[in-house]
């Protein structure tokens, strides 16, 4: 568990103290590979994480309305058969399992008895997509929680306590020693295979996870790239978007991008510069009360400022902004929350990403920002900026058409013809009252001819 017991019964009553009927929080299950005897790891809910339910399958933890965190509440978990000790060995006592979350031992009971609750019928629930989960909570009579019962959850789990940070601080550590691994992995004729299986030594030898499947691509302009069968040619670039996930749920979320010789090209530089150079303006901006959306166009801003530079865009960079020219290179958000989940509370849908009465902005690239709040102290979220040479996009007339009289066509097509790739610099960072945001990632370098170093030194 990542908080002491006091914290999950207080976090328990402070909740319980808004609600209008019980909160059934169900932890989920592992999903099945192919068969129900061979699961894909398992991941507990991170709303039940957030209320102290231990880590262990098909249990649900309630809170009634007033409860003082213990009172009124109880943990559910599946009765315990003579055969799991041959498959599973011990397992832990009901009454370590209570102790662990601040509550009474008596208040842990089996899940067959959570139907016949009183007022189960009328309780609420959070419930993971897990077939199985989804399929209790129907048999249970549970209802989905409406948006008011989330937005409960949501203002509370928003702003990171010292416990949390702690916890994201050491995934932060573990991610960064993983990068660092791929970069001394990368050489000229390796595959990106290679670059992946060093980076999850470092997560396993730390007893981790990876908090995401991680990228790691020379085709760098794909954003959610899979595989790494690709071999490593001189002249490319390497992306690595990864981050850890400690056993109590916490991760990080991190990406760097180097060349794979140890040594940039001029438009590679140049570029990569832009976009380093949009991030650290961007987590200059990170200070309490400055709106999210705002930084993300302030970044954007740079950005084409630097494409006028290299002679891929012309014009004046806030004209261009307002006309979302830089969506052609920076065609995402700059960012999204993050905590227990890597997407913060992205399972409540912009709920949690956008403040009370922000919608998406419709355009291409603006529409998949994340997150539009006026940023408070101990908010963490993710700055990652890019700038990508996307056939896919370039091949859109509906796309390009618009903005044809300040694209630069023939260079374009030329970096398009090299197969440039993309480039992305991640941070995970924590708003503070004063002084400017803490860079949980700092201590992996971001200096372009550090970074070039580290890969040529493999």
């Amino acid at each position: 568990m990542a908080c002491p017991p006091e914290a999950y019964r207080q976090r328990r009553a402070r909740l319980a103290a808004g609600l209008r009927r019980p909160m059934v929080l169900l932890s989920g299950n592992a999903p099945a590979r192919d068969y129900a005897a061979n699961p894909y790891p398992f991941l507990a809910s991170s709303t039940y994480l957030y209320f102290g339910g231990p880590p262990i399958e098909n249990a649900a933890l309630v809170i009634e309305p007033g409860s003082d965190g213990d009172e009124g509440c109880e943990l559910f978990r599946q009765a315990r058969e003579p055969d799991d000790l041959v498959w599973l060995g011990n397992v832990p006592s009901d009454e370590r399992l209570a102790g662990a979350a601040g509550l009474g031992a008596h208040r842990v009971a089996t899940t067959d008895r959570l139907a016949s609750r009183p007022a189960a019928g009328a309780a609420c629930c959070i419930c993971p997509p897990f077939p199985e989960a989804l399929r209790w909570a129907l048999e249970a009579g549970l209802q989905q929680a409406d948006n008011d019962e989330l937005l409960l959850v949501v203002d509370m789990r928003l702003c990171k306590d010292d416990h949390e940070l702690e916890a994201m601080r050491r995934a932060a550590d573990v991610g960064v020693e993983a990068q660092l691994a791929a970069m001394r992995a990368t050489q000229p004729g390796r595959r990106e295979a290679d670059v992946a299986a060093a980076l999850t030594e470092v997560l396993v030898a730390h007893e981790c996870t990876p908090s995401f499947t991680p990228i790691i691509t020379t085709a760098g302009e794909v954003l959610h790239a899979t595989g790494y069968s690709s071999v490593l040619k001189p002249g490319q670039l390497v992306l690595v978007d990864a981050g850890a996930e400690t056993p109590t749920g916490y991760t990080s979320d991190m990406t760097r991008t180097w060349p794979v010789s140890g040594e940039w090209s001029d438009v590679q530089r140049h570029l990569y510069d832009t976009v380093w150079r949009a991030q650290a303006e961007a987590i200059a901006a990170c200070v309490p009360g400055r709106r999210f959306r705002d930084i993300h166009d302030l970044a954007a801003k740079v950005i084409c400022e630097g494409l006028i530079e290299a002679e891929l865009l012309r014009g004046d960079p806030a004209e261009l902004t307002q006309r979302y020219a830089h969506t052609l290179f920076f065609c995402h958000g700059l960012g999204h929350l993050i905590g227990l989940d890597v997407h913060d509370m992205e399972d409540f849908g912009d709920l949690a990403g956008y403040a009370p009465g922000r919608t998406r902005r419709p355009e291409f690239g603006n529409k998949f920002l994340r997150l539009d709040r006026d940023l408070e102290p101990g908010m963490c979220v993710t700055i990652e900026p890019g700038v990508y040479l996307n056939p896919a996009i370039w091949a859109r007339d509906d796309l390009v058409g618009p903005l044809a009289d300040v694209v630069n066509r023939p260079k374009v097509d030329a970096l398009l013809k090299e197969r440039f790739g993309g480039i992305r610099i991640e941070e995970t960072v924590c708003i503070l009252q004063h002084g400017g945001p803490e860079i949980l990632t700092e201590t992996l370098p971001n200096d372009p001819d550090a970074v070039a170093v580290l890969a040529g030194a493999a």
